[in-house]
């Protein structure tokens, strides 16, 4: 982890104060609709009312708080994206099954098993294709 990354998950003074820009509904239906009700990241179709709008660089790491900043996101892929960039984000998915394995015995019986297989994958967000 960077330290600029590192430094993300400490919230500057500045955030305290920051507002963020209040979207109209015709808003987050254009982001809703840019993606075809898919989660910007992982393709899961959602409805708009499950949508979260997602800063794509948070603010925490100095994006900014514009429309070409947001994105349409599921509660999952937003929650577990939080303030790290793109490159950090994809990082911590590809470090999932290493997790997985170390901390999960019923994971490493059902890898034996041959009912979970690992696919050694680019991890490439929705948005990117």
């Amino acid at each position: 982890m960077s330290e600029k990354e590192r430094e993300s998950l400490r919230l500057p003074k500045e955030y305290d104060d920051l507002k963020r820009k209040k979207l109209t509904k015709e808003q987050r239906q254009d982001i809703y609709n840019q993606f075809g009700g898919r989660c910007a990241y992982c393709g899961e179709e959602i409805t708009i009312k499950q949508m979260q709008v997602d800063h794509i660089e948070a603010l925490r790491i100095g994006g900014k708080d514009e429309l070409e900043n947001m994105i349409c996101a599921c509660r999952s892929c937003n929650h577990y994206k939080s303030t790290f960039s793109l490159e950090l984000f994809r990082e911590q998915l590809s470090e999932i099954p290493k997790r997985l394995r170390r901390d999960i015995a019923t994971f490493r019986i059902a890898e034996r098993y041959g009912l979970i297989e690992i696919k050694d994958k680019e991890i490439k967000f929705l948005f990117e294709e």
